[in-house]
């Protein structure tokens, strides 16, 4: 019965060996401990020193132990590196496309969330870490590069254009909507001829278009630029 029991350790710490050989970090210190305890225990049970052998083995389990815990933990560093080295890479892409000014509230998520997720890896909190980059991700994941809406529209002649504050108004870059042709005609009333007049535009006037809604905007209006449109421009 000794030799059944021992012989069973035997193949219980091997069996905790083999699963973790095809693992990255399988040939570190304990691994290696782990191993040579096995074939120490496997020799001193062929020479019949069964104590010694539940020894080894003892040792050679302990040392599976350790190498497990080894593997994971660096396999979770390994992941939580990789999540934060991602997050600050989108994280630095937001800052140059203005995420900042164009969606704060996910720009500020990820930024509290890339430093959180820095000093938990700091803290060996890799789980943490990870959890923290992944946020940070998610939250940038709808940034995207916003070409400012124009904060200014030449008037163009009347019989190529068709520029009046009706029209001007409907263009999505400026409003998308004709009725707010009051938002440009308050805006502007005091460059018209005729302040009194909304009808009075004259070709080559620049008008000021205000932004109404937090939108963004800026330069001149170009019809070869492809602009987002006014509603989508618009901060929630």
């Amino acid at each position: 019965m000794k030799k059944y029991n021992l012989f069973v350790a035997c193949l219980f710490c091997l069996a905790a060996i083999l699963p973790l050989s095809a693992a990255t970090y399988d040939n570190n210190e304990f691994q290696r401990k782990s191993r040579a305890y096995s074939d120490l225990a496997a020799k001193a049970y062929d020479e019949g020193d069964y104590d010694a052998s539940v020894n080894y083995a003892a040792e050679a389990e302990k040392n599976a132990d350790l190498s497990r815990a080894f593997i994971e933990k660096a396999i979770a560093r390994s992941d939580a590196e990789t999540t934060l080295l991602k997050a600050h890479t989108r994280l630095t892409w937001a800052t140059e496309k203005k995420a900042e000014k164009n969606f704060p509230s996910a720009f500020q998520t990820a930024t509290q969330a890339v430093q959180s997720g820095d000093a938990l890896f700091a803290s060996e909190d890799f789980a943490g870490a990870k959890a923290q980059g992944e946020l940070a991700l998610n939250a940038l994941a709808d940034v995207r590069e916003v070409f400012p809406l124009p904060s200014r529209y030449r008037v163009g002649v009347w019989h190529s254009t068709r520029d009046c504050f009706w029209n001007i108004a409907k263009n999505p870059a400026i409003y998308g909507d004709p009725f707010m042709w009051k938002k440009l005609y308050d805006a502007n009333r005091k460059a018209l001829k005729n302040p009194s007049n909304p009808d009075l535009l004259t070709p080559g006037m620049m008008l000021s278009v205000p932004s109404i809604a937090g939108e963004l905007r800026d330069g001149e209006y170009d019809p070869s630029t492809k602009y987002e449109p006014f509603k989508k421009a618009q901060k929630k």
